[in-house]
């Protein structure tokens, strides 16, 4: 809760703040509240806390899966604010109106990792969608832009609605909107309503779409490349972090006896999404389109999280994946803002000759792909091994599914390393780095780095 309320006074005083002639500040400012709340949670996780409490009427339970997986988000969003000096200066508005939106749609994922209300669900993901309908079309002037944005705010209000008559049908099933209740109504699963039924499967179709799995995935390649790069890295890991961490906690609290019949619509969304995107991606020839099927195939990986449920150590596979996840896409995002925004340029060509010009923008980069991909021993790959693990026994055929598609992405990920290490630079634009840039894309990489010597050491926080 402590977060929490630091987010939302934040984004109040990173827009008013906007109003005035100091925009210089802004920046600082918004850093310092992520940073604060980053503080806040984390002695929530590992200490006493502030006295608030752990649950508020019956809504909210702020737990260590709620703190943990708020660290990551908030973690993430430090570090695109760290990007942002650079990365926000072509847009036509105040830096104020970015900053303070993007706070309050990350004020709208802390309330996904901690409700225990379906009405919290709801109010949690309409907080988290609506600054980034705003975000999507803020390069008003551009047209990639604006459809970016009518794409995702039409899209997104049709997805809502399907979740929403989905809550109502798991209401009139079974009298309650509280998780536990639902639950206990529930049962063992033996006689499942068909109203109940429906209600689950109009939920995953629901929240299949905020995470972009297949078949409600169409939205997200368009998407990424027409919205501003800082954005697309905020779409591409808070919100992929809220919204599997809401999948998950819905599952786990809510339909674990139901598990016999959603775990089947699921595995088969699981084998499409990762299948798909990964060759789809092969195909790709500018940046932000591939690591839009990127997101979408890590979607797949993801859901074996939720397939996992009631597996020891599920939960925690989940939140190390989207930390390592969250991390490389950052990193990967900041490299590229760097090369693009400079060279005008977002196709794999701009990356020709990086190495050379750029040599530590260039190891990031690479460093961010390899982690993407899975490789040993970084990061990436224990992420996978622990997530593989956990699914392993209830799954083992979409396992081996999951690990023939991490191979398949091995190819479009080394497009980008062999740009930048074994092709001639073809343009004479010179790439520089901001501070502020250098700083974010290092501490990222050194943290992916502690990930990779110390996998182990996020498990037992949940």
């Amino acid at each position: 809760m402590t977060a929490l309320l630091i987010l939302f006074l934040t984004a109040i005083a990173v827009l008013f703040a906007g109003l005035t002639k100091h925009r210089s500040l802004l920046q600082p400012l918004a850093l310092l509240g992520t940073l604060l709340a980053l503080g806040a949670t984390g002695f929530d996780l590992f200490g006493d806390g502030f006295g608030w409490g752990k649950e508020y009427a019956s809504m909210f339970r702020f737990m260590p899966f709620a703190h943990a997986f708020s660290g990551v988000a908030i973690l993430a969003t430090a570090l695109i604010i760290g990007l942002s000096g650079w990365g926000f200066r072509n847009l036509n508005s105040t830096l104020g109106d970015h900053y303070g939106l993007i706070l309050f749609s990350l004020c709208g994922a802390l309330v996904m990792f901690s409700f225990t209300n379906l009405t919290m669900l709801f109010l949690g993901i309409e907080i988290l969608s609506i600054p980034l309908y705003v975000l999507a079309g803020s390069r008003r002037e551009d047209r990639a832009g604006n459809e970016a944005a009518l794409k995702y705010f039409l899209m997104g209000a049709f997805a809502t609605g399907i979740l929403l008559f989905g809550m109502t049908l798991v209401y009139g099933a079974t009298s309650s909107f509280d998780l536990a209740s639902i639950s206990r109504a529930i049962g063992n699963g033996d006689h499942l309503p068909g109203m109940l039924k429906v209600g689950i499967l109009l939920m995953i179709m629901g929240l299949s779409f905020k995470v972009s799995a297949v078949p409600f995935h169409f939205w997200a390649p368009d998407v990424y490349q027409g919205s501003p790069n800082l954005v697309t890295a905020f779409m591409a890991t808070v919100v992929k972090t809220a919204g599997f961490a809401a999948f998950y906690r819905l599952f786990a609290l809510a339909f674990p006896g139901a598990e016999g019949f959603w775990s089947v619509p699921i595995a088969m969304i699981a084998a499409l999404t990762m299948t798909l995107a990964n060759v789809t991606a092969i195909f790709q020839t500018d940046f932000k389109r591939m690591m839009a099927y990127s997101s979408i195939s890590h979607a797949g990986y993801l859901l074996l999280a939720v397939l996992a449920i009631g597996t020891a150590g599920a939960d925690q596979a989940l939140l190390f994946y989207t930390l390592t996840y969250s991390l490389a896409t950052i990193c990967a995002f900041g490299a590229y803002i760097a090369v693009a925004e400079q060279k005008g340029d977002g196709s794999f060509t701009a990356f020709n000759g990086l190495s050379k010009s750029q040599p530590l923008l260039a190891a990031v980069l690479a460093l961010s792909m390899l982690s993407l991909a899975g490789i040993p021993p970084l990061a990436g790959f224990f992420g996978k091994y622990f997530l593989f693990t956990a699914a392993f026994a209830k799954y083992p055929w979409l396992i081996v599914l999951a690990v023939i598609n991490s191979a398949v992405s091995i190819y479009y990920y080394f497009k980008i390393i062999i740009a930048m290490y074994f092709v001639r630079e073809e343009s004479t634009g010179e790439v520089t780095l901001p501070f502020g840039m250098r700083l974010a894309v290092v501490l990222g990489l050194l943290l992916i780095a502690l990930l990779t010597l110390a996998p182990g050491s996020v498990y037992g926080v949940i």
